[in-house]
């Protein structure tokens, strides 16, 4: 609370919003119901960290349902409830997703990982995904890597990027105009990269 109201005695245009991370386990999303109202009232945007290292995805309810985010950072065990997983694609709920989350690199056997890690599900069940870092020294990988990675490992095909690079601006902290723009500028530019470096058989999704 103490820093919520800081924020908004110092409004800054490069801050957007607020979000919770790392502590999950033992600090669940409902601690931070109060500070959350506080930033939406101020008009923060807001995010949380929910359904990683394995939590339970009530942890990704809580987090939509009573602090109203408008952003998931990962919410990889949404993938146990299809029904919720349903839902959540209907809301359109962006994820930011980590291809070197810790968690699953600890927990998963190596041979199975890729096979096995949550994201690969994701789409499938309809939910809008985003690649991305989130603690880059973290997780030892960069931007470039992550994108990689789920090409290499995941086996997502072009048109999946393309998706994928989509919903991460329509889920940007940004003006509807830049947005607009932004999305018009992009998608032309990746389109003629396409053509540019891949055959037509490489273009389709896998």
């Amino acid at each position: 609370m103490e820093m919520v109201r800081w924020m908004l005695a110092h409004r800054c245009q490069e801050v957007a919003g607020i979000g919770i991370d790392y502590r999950e386990v033992d600090r669940p999303p409902e601690l931070f119901e109060a500070a959350y109202a506080l930033a939406r009232q101020g008009g923060l945007r807001t995010t949380a960290h929910a359904g990683e290292f394995g939590m339970p995805r009530t942890n990704v309810r809580t987090a939509l349902d009573l602090l109203k985010v408008d952003r998931i950072d990962h919410g990889y065990t949404v993938v146990d409830a299809p029904e919720f997983a349903a839902e959540c694609a209907a809301r359109g709920v962006p994820f930011t997703v980590v291809p070197t989350n810790s968690y699953y690199l600890r927990t998963l056997p190596p041979d199975r990982w890729a096979l096995d890690h949550p994201i690969r599900r994701m789409p499938g069940l309809g939910l809008r995904i985003h690649p991305n870092t989130d603690d880059p020294t973290l997780h030892h990988v960069t931007p470039t890597g992550a994108w990689l990675m789920m090409v290499r490992d995941f086996g997502f095909g072009i048109d999946d990027l393309r998706g994928f690079m989509r919903n991460g601006l329509d889920a940007a902290r940004i003006a509807d105009g830049q947005r607009a723009q932004w999305q018009g500028e992009w998608a032309a530019e990746f389109d003629a990269l396409r053509a540019r470096h891949l055959p037509d058989s490489l273009s389709t999704e896998t």
